[in-house]
């Protein structure tokens, strides 16, 4: 009977709620004729960005109640627009990564607990649990929520404490019921996760160990990393992250227009710390810009960006400021207030600061094409599309890559996956006529070898594609060969040798017959593929020399899977020759001599290839 498997062992162990909502669009997608592609992601993002914006209205209209002499009705749309038009939200609102739910769980889950902690309705805590327990099914950058809410419920029982009058004891009772029922529900939700993490632990500290701080001068340390922190809001060059697959290098995370109220809203909050609405605030950017302190290359905005929920609300309370100066004591908020126009004003402004530098600037910006895999995206449709009538070969990216894998699945359900392989170390080509054609789809910047060596070995082979950069350089190019064209460029040196499990070897090619000692000894095999290899095989090749006694000893060598580990045996075809190359480096105290050359192939179970001898010896090489 089949497994059933609700958690997900890729990804660096990042927790499946995002993969779940993309499979439900994805299906969406699918049902109306689309196709689950990056779109589709796009437009989860979008949609918790959304909620994002939603959460964070309620969450101010909550806020405000906590000072309704300070706070006006204005606070919560202030707080919804400045998020909505941040270009730090926007764009992950559109990258389809899971960092995008984070400013939502925080802020909805703070709004039901104080809804529930105002209103005493039991539907409000059930919320909260249930956000708290998808904090951590989302991203580990969003584990610091349910410690945060630990506070706001301290910082709400220390008021209490300090006004004892203003609740009645059945009320304060209702209270602790409900964070028990919340806390209990987000434990109780959360236990088959803990579950599963007790018993893969190296999937729980996959990620937070590969990314933590290490102190030193390249990653930071805490200090620093909370410095840096600190200064990405401040709208000057070089403050923000500076990796275009997340911002417009360097780019801080507000505009002037977002950063003046942003500063106001902070030290007005920092001034009236005491009362929760601004505390809660606090805690809020404080706890969700950790992750960026405590992990390397800060800032890392996607890390961070759970504070962009309260950095908005921060900027609304300085935008109110204006709106509450405006209106005087007692007054009521009207359209005639100049506050209410100075807010729409810096917030306009601020939208149209963030759209030019988003869809203008960043979005021209020519490393956009490798930062998001574009070309393997087209790469993989284009090779799914083929894939019915050609057989397809790609190098040097491993087809298992998940740009490529899933570009592959979402346009080739039936047919084989592209044979891939490394061709700066490894070429395999069908040694006879193909029926069919074959395409090399080689990445040229990457690798530098296949299209030298592709006219010796299929000469007639055309470039029948090519997929261009965000510069407007060849990126990728797809060399056809022609049915019925048989594979030319035999070895330097034949050797007919059959070593078993349906592996020959037809010849070599050495780079010299002579060399000297401390250079590197190039040696190219051409492994003869009978029948499919039933077991991963490891290559040796050694150089020997005869020591005093006349028995061979080995002086240098190379043990590796074929092509660096990127075309094992496994994966080997029948028909197929591999020119498999390897490096020997000599050491620099090798006497001259002449040298013996050997190769074979184990396994770390101890078997042999070819079995009963211990190698194939090949030529001799001369060291002068």
């Amino acid at each position: 009977m089949p497994t059933v498997r609700f958690f997900l062992t890729g990804n660096f162990g990042v927790p499946p709620l995002n993969a779940y909502a993309n499979a439900i669009t994805f299906g969406l997608f699918r049902f109306f004729g689309g196709e689950a592609g990056p779109l589709a992601m796009r437009t989860t993002a979008a949609v918790f960005g959304v909620l994002g914006v939603a959460g964070v209205f309620a969450l101010g209209d909550e806020l405000r109640r906590l000072d309704p002499k300070r706070l006006t009705l204005a606070l919560p749309f202030f707080a919804a627009a400045m998020l909505a038009t941040m270009r730090w939200h926007v764009h992950f609102s559109r990258m389809g990564i899971e960092p995008v739910i984070v400013p939502l769980l925080w802020a909805a889950a703070t709004w039901l607990y104080l809804r529930g902690w105002r209103t005493g309705a039991w539907w409000a805590y059930v919320g909260c649990g249930l956000l708290l327990a998808a904090a951590l099914y989302t991203y580990q950058g969003a584990w610091i929520i349910p410690p945060l809410m630990v506070l706001v419920a301290l910082v709400l029982w220390w008021r209490q404490r300090r006004h004892p009058g203003e609740m009645t004891v059945a009320v304060q009772r209702r209270q602790l019921t409900g964070s028990v029922i919340a806390a209990g529900l987000a434990l109780l939700l959360v236990t088959p996760l803990l579950i599963f993490f007790a018993q893969n632990p190296s999937l729980a500290l996959l990620r937070p160990s590969q990314i933590a701080v290490t102190g030193s001068a390249v990653t930071g340390d805490p200090m620093q990393n909370a410095l840096a922190s600190a200064r990405m809001f401040l709208p000057v060059p070089g403050t923000g992250d500076l990796d275009p697959r997340r911002n417009l290098p360097g780019e801080a995370a507000l505009n002037w227009w977002q950063f003046a109220p942003f500063l106001a809203g902070a030290i007005i909050a920092l001034l009236r710390i005491a009362n929760p609405a601004y505390g809660i605030l606090w805690i809020g950017l404080v706890g969700l810009l950790l992750p960026g302190v405590f992990t390397e290359y800060a800032p890392h905005f996607h890390r961070i960006l759970g504070a962009a929920a309260p950095v908005a609300l921060l900027a609304a309370v300085g935008l109110d400021a204006l709106v509450r100066t405006a209106a005087g004591t007692g007054a009521r908020i009207r359209a005639s207030n100049w506050g209410v126009w100075v807010g729409v004003l810096l917030i306009a402004a601020g939208a149209l600061n963030s759209a030019y530098d988003y869809f203008y600037r960043w979005a021209a910006l020519p490393d956009l094409f490798h930062a998001f895999d574009a070309g393997l995206w087209q790469i993989g449709r284009e090779a799914g599309a083929r894939a019915e009538s050609e057989v397809i070969y790609v190098t040097p990216r491993n087809a298992d890559h998940p740009t490529l894998a899933f570009a592959w699945t979402a346009q080739a359900h039936t047919h084989a996956a592209p044979v891939s392989f490394d061709g700066r170390k490894v070429f395999p080509v069908h040694d006879g006529a193909t029926a069919a054609p074959e395409t090399y789809i080689v990445i040229e910047d990457e690798d530098f070898r296949t299209r030298l060596l592709l006219p010796e070995v299929l000469p007639h082979a055309t470039i029948s594609e090519t997929i261009l950069d965000g510069a407007g350089r060849p990126y990728a190019n797809f060399y056809t060969r022609p049915p019925g064209e048989a594979a030319r460029r035999p070895p330097q040196h034949e050797v007919t040798a059959q070593l078993g499990d349906g592996i020959g070897l037809a010849g070599y090619d050495i780079q010299t017959a002579t060399t000297e000692a401390g250079k590197v000894l190039y040696l190219q095999l051409h492994w003869r593929v009978d029948a499919a290899p039933s077991a991963d095989w490891t290559v040796f090749t050694h150089l020997m020399r005869r020591d005093e006694n006349g028995d061979l000893v080995q002086v240098a060598g190379n043990d590796s899977q074929p092509g660096g580990g990127s075309l094992v045996t496994t994966r080997w075809r029948p028909g197929w020759r591999v020119l498999d190359e390897y490096e020997m480096v000599l050491p620099p105290d090798l006497p001259p001599d002449v040298y013996q050359i050997e190769v074979g192939l184990y396994r770390p179970d101890g078997a042999h290839l070819p079995m009963g001898e211990a190698a194939i010896q090949l030529g001799e090489i001369a060291l002068e």
